[in-house]
């Protein structure tokens, strides 16, 4: 009869996800964005989101290089999506997303539709008028209105 094999498997290093931003949900990308940015960068994570994948050469195949920066993709990529809400995590829960190419992707959809939100609001903005036949305090209430949203957008 045949002895067992034993066979090492090497466990992931765990990573502490406390501090993680707020769940983003489509609202203030800009704010969630810098966010992430601090708390990848106190762990030590944010070259995942900005280098990509090294290539193998034929003369230098670096296979411990290439491992070593999948493992910290894996990671960043995990906790990018630990702090998306339910219904975005569905949406970019693939393999194909590298953490790069995952920041990419929400940085491509959700900032420009804030910067839309932005132009709106300072338009409507400058273009606000005070009528006679409404109250003062009404209308003084739609500039704090739009001077508000205006602040969260930032």
């Amino acid at each position: 009869m045949a002895e067992p094999i034993s066979v090492a498997i090497p466990i992931a290093p765990k990573v502490d996800l406390t501090g993680l931003s707020d769940k983003f949900s489509g609202q203030f990308f800009k704010r969630w964005q810098q966010r992430m940015k601090i708390w990848l960068t106190m762990k030590g994570l944010l070259t995942v989101i900005q280098v990509t994948r090294p290539e193998p050469t034929d003369t230098d195949p670096k296979t411990a290089e290439i491992a070593q920066w999948t493992e910290r993709d894996q990671i960043g990529r995990g906790a990018i999506l630990s702090a998306l809400s339910n219904t975005l995590f569905d949406v970019y829960c693939f393999d194909s997303y590298t953490a790069k190419s995952l920041c990419d992707e929400l940085d491509r959809k959700y900032n420009t539709e804030e910067q839309g939100l932005e132009k709106y609001y300072v338009s409507k903005f400058m273009r606000y008028q005070m009528v006679e036949d409404r109250s003062v305090a009404e209308q003084t209430h739609e500039i704090i209105n739009l001077e508000h949203a205006l602040l969260m957008l930032r």
